[in-house]
């Protein structure tokens, strides 16, 4: 297994920089075809009120991606030609006012898809839960570099999430072309002692041998909680080891238009140190 497409999302137009180094770097590790997305959206409309005869509409978002378009592709265009990767770079004029709709139907026909959250405390025109409606609706893996400080994406070592399900399955084996390029990969059980069926085994030993036979140097361990959200914990194992990838499984399940998320994944999510890949 081996990724032959990446698609990048460009719409954080102030991560526009980590974004792009983001897709040098794996492309320059995986040798992959770089797709670069920028979507322009459609204008938003919201119903009439009061005596208004007609509805309120608003173009804020679609004139600032608009006209922010030249800048990104250049930016985009210039590194991949520097670095003398295959890409190629689409503008899509969007049918909705939702961003990550025309993310979600490019990044199918992709092997891998990196995003940028978005900040909490800022407008920045693409919707505040971009990132969970692409991990959650995409189907395929999706890298996650965080809104603000270091979103180097670094292969020196690799923290695995794991417990066993199927979330955390998918995502460990999603990422294999990456944990193969890594120098260790270890495999994090959280609170391994409060699993019954764990005791007088090694959580994880059974991935990390399974791993080893892709040729991925792998360890398995426990790493405790201290009283922290597990998802808290895995970024300080993640901060201990000094990785620069946390790989886990998202769970959680759509009701109606609201994404439900386990603790671990929304907390990784909203606070995100490292780049994370998540599968789903």
């Amino acid at each position: 297994m081996s990724y032959k497409t990446i698609l990048i999302s460009l719409n954080e137009v102030g991560r526009l920089s980590e974004l792009v180094a983001a897709a040098v770097a794996l492309a320059r590790q995986t040798g992959s075809h770089v797709s670069g997305l920028y979507v322009v959206p459609a204008v938003q409309v919201y119903p009439s009120v009061g005596f208004e005869a007609a509805p309120q509409v608003f173009e804020g978002n679609r004139s600032y991606f608009r006209d922010n378009g030249p800048r990104v592709k250049q930016a985009f265009e210039e590194a991949m030609r520097r670095e003398n990767l295959s890409h190629d770079f689409h503008q899509v004029d969007a049918r909705t006012p939702v961003i990550a709709e025309e993310v979600v139907a490019a990044g199918r026909v992709a092997d891998l898809v990196v995003v940028s959250a978005t900040n909490p405390e800022e407008i920045t025109g693409v919707e505040r839960d971009f990132a969970e409606q692409v991990v959650m609706s995409l189907g395929r893996p999706v890298i996650v570099l965080p809104y603000k400080g270091n979103a180097t994406l670094a292969l020196n070592e690799i923290v695995v999430g794991w417990d066993g399900g199927r979330e955390a399955a998918r995502a460990a084996f999603d990422a294999l072309p990456l944990l193969k390029q890594a120098g260790k990969v270890r495999i994090v059980r959280i609170d391994p002692q409060k699993d019954p069926s764990l005791r007088g085994s090694v959580a994880g030993a059974d991935l990390a041998e399974a791993l080893s036979r892709h040729g991925v140097k792998a360890e398995a361990q426990g790493y405790p909680t201290d009283g922290q959200d597990e998802g808290q914990a895995l970024m300080r194992c993640a901060e201990d080891a000094g990785a620069g990838l946390i790989v886990m499984g998202a769970y959680g399940h759509s009701r109606l238009a609201e994404f439900i998320f386990g603790g671990a994944t929304r907390f990784v999510l909203n606070r995100l140190a490292c780049p994370v890949l998540m599968s789903h």
